[in-house]
């Protein structure tokens, strides 16, 4: 994800607009309209403001990475979300927990001038997974992103942008200093609205002979965020300055059709194949031989040095060391990464959609290919880099094609051939599991105990103290509760963590409404901890969470395995690992 915020020339005004009658693709992967900043997602439809852009795509979490790895080649810094953002905070006691989100947040880039869609909220759902009947727990991310919607109008052909940690990159490194934010754009605009208020006859004037020439003596951000010229400047009041960097965002649809790949032919929905979780569905009749879609990949050189999750040892409140020669399991995130047994070098890729295509032998209906060289960020000259080479860069050079190997048609699910490595793998685990029995039977996560409770009692201290929950489990008040602001009904989406609290009574009301007395610690970063005992707590305003470490993610044997490169697509420089296979 690359940014920009530079003004750019009115001879572009004129937007594209469609090249034929009916469009066949509502959303490509093509080069950004951002110079070095490799691909971005460009609509080929109208989008409006609310509108819904592309369809939704998996969050994998990343647990404690820094703790497990003193200095892990992280290719994905500037791509994930921190978890709280993504209702991941509770996976972790640390909270060390970051969300690779590869869909449209990871192929989106940033325009700061030209924001168009917003963040999109995940959804928590493991698919009816359970831990002692699927094999698959713990194997597959249970966060998916949820829908993103359009925050300003895009017009056809206009590439799509989000804000992307501007508020790290830009206020804390000097370099940055005088690029303008977000908030300067919207400083510029109610700046320029007061300068039009002038009379119209020294508008022209005042602007080119003080505000111009302002801009290169006084260096801020505010000043850098106006437009470039008086015609611009008559185009911001029309529109905003937002509109100024159009033109220059936005491609025909000839060019993106001919240049750029569509990524808009897959949807998520259950997989047909029984505890496979979710899976990937055709939005259209696709010919043998169609680009189902196409995604960049993440390079990471070295597995070790990212992918093993040692016992770590806390030698006190504050510090923990990796036991290393103690790996108790993998990060998630290798399960949706290509590689190949005899290399150290793992590939991930991002868009929409592909990291929904389950395995199967039998059913495969699509293959992956190299990209042609030159399209999507594809560099043919990496077949020939070692995998120790390619730590010189965290830009992603390499990109996958997914073909379609017979006709498909609307609706059907799509399926790659994992290599007979993965199915091996797969088989053994299965297998151990069932005749083991390894993870318990009578395992419940907090969600099913939230909807089985219902509005039934909430234990009070006395009675958990005879009649204990499980200890996977957490009871946690609602954040209102310490704002003082409440009634009778709480609404509780994922990023609504509450505080952790003990039921120290149990009342009925006149109504025969049970209520509470709770007792709890705030815990604001902005505030001193306070320890709170509130009355007359209503039944909604309690819930169960999952205790950090214990959801399926958490799972010592949970499945992971890399998805195999077929043998043909691997050179023989990236196999620097031969007869070591560890991981």
């Amino acid at each position: 994800m690359m940014t920009s915020f530079g003004a750019v020339s009115l001879s572009f005004l004129v937007l594209a607009t469609p090249s034929c009658s009916a469009i066949e693709c509502n959303f490509y992967l093509a080069e950004s309209t951002i110079p070095n900043a490799g691909v971005g997602i460009f609509s080929a439809i109208e989008l409006n403001p609310g509108d819904a852009v592309a369809e939704p795509d998996v969050c994998i979490p990343v647990f404690d990475l820094y703790s497990h790895h003193d200095d892990p080649f992280d290719p994905f810094f500037d791509y994930v979300w921190t978890g709280d953002a993504m209702g991941m905070e509770l996976e972790l006691e640390s909270e060390d927990i970051e969300a690779l989100c590869p869909g449209i947040d990871s192929a989106v880039n940033c325009n700061l001038a030209l924001i168009n869609v917003g963040k999109a909220t995940p959804i928590y759902d493991n698919a009816g997974l359970h831990r002692a009947k699927n094999p698959g727990a713990g194997a597959m991310t249970p966060y998916h992103n949820g829908t993103t919607r359009t925050i300003r109008r895009v017009p056809v052909g206009g590439e799509l942008f989000k804000v992307q940690k501007e508020a790290t990159v830009f206020t804390t490194r000097p370099f940055f200093d005088s690029f303008p934010i977000s908030d300067d754009f919207d400083r510029a605009q109610r700046l320029l609205e007061r300068f039009f208020k002038i009379a119209v006859s020294v508008q022209r004037i005042s602007y080119e002979d003080a505000i111009i020439p302002i801009q290169s003596i006084w260096n801020t951000r505010t000043l850098n965020a106006l437009p470039k010229s008086f015609e611009e400047a008559l185009v911001a009041r029309e529109h905003d300055i937002g509109m100024t960097h159009q033109p220059n965002a936005t491609r025909t649809i000839k060019w993106l059709a001919e240049n750029g790949k569509c990524v808009d032919n897959i949807f998520p929905g259950k997989s047909t194949i029984e505890g496979a979780g979710h899976g990937a569905f055709t939005k259209r009749d696709l010919p043998k031989g169609t680009i189902v879609t196409g995604s960049p990949l993440h390079h990471l050189p070295l597995k070790e040095n990212y992918m093993p999750m040692y016992r770590l040892f806390h030698e006190n409140a504050d510090t923990e060391t990796q036991v290393k020669n103690d790996v108790i399991g993998y990060q998630l995130v290798m399960n949706y990464c290509f590689g190949h047994s005899e290399s150290s070098l793992m590939l991930f890729p991002y868009g929409i959609g592909v990291n929904y295509i389950n395995h199967n032998q039998t059913l495969a209906n699509v293959r992956v290919e190299w990209a042609r060289d030159g399209v999507t960020t594809h560099d043919a000259s990496w077949f020939s880099r070692t995998p120790n080479e390619m730590l010189s860069t965290k830009v992603p050079h390499l990109a996958l094609d997914y073909i379609a190997t017979r006709d498909i048609v609307e609706g059907e699910e799509l399926f790659l051939d994992y290599g007979d490595e993965w199915e091996d793998a797969w088989q053994r685990h299965a297998a151990k599991m069932k005749t083991e029995n390894i993870w318990s039977s009578t395992y419940s996560d907090a969600r099913s105990w939230n909807e089985a409770m219902g509005s039934k009692p909430i234990r009070t201290a006395a009675e958990v103290s005879s009649d204990p929950y499980p200890q996977n489990l957490q009871v946690r008040c609602h954040i209102d509760l310490a704002e003082g602001h409440w009634g009778q009904i709480f609404e509780w989406s994922i990023l609504d963590y509450g505080y952790p609290c003990e039921v120290l009574d149990r009342f009925q009301d006149d109504l025969g409404r049970q209520t509470y007395s709770i007792r709890f610690k705030t815990d604001n970063e902005f505030e001193s901890p306070e320890v709170l005992t509130i009355n007359g707590v209503p039944r909604g305003a309690i819930r169960f969470f999952d205790a950090p470490s214990t959801s399926d993610l958490h799972l010592q044997g949970a499945f992971r395995h890399h998805i195999g490169l077929p043998e043909d697509m691997v050179p023989d420089v990236w196999r620097n690992r031969k007869g070591n296979l560890t991981i």
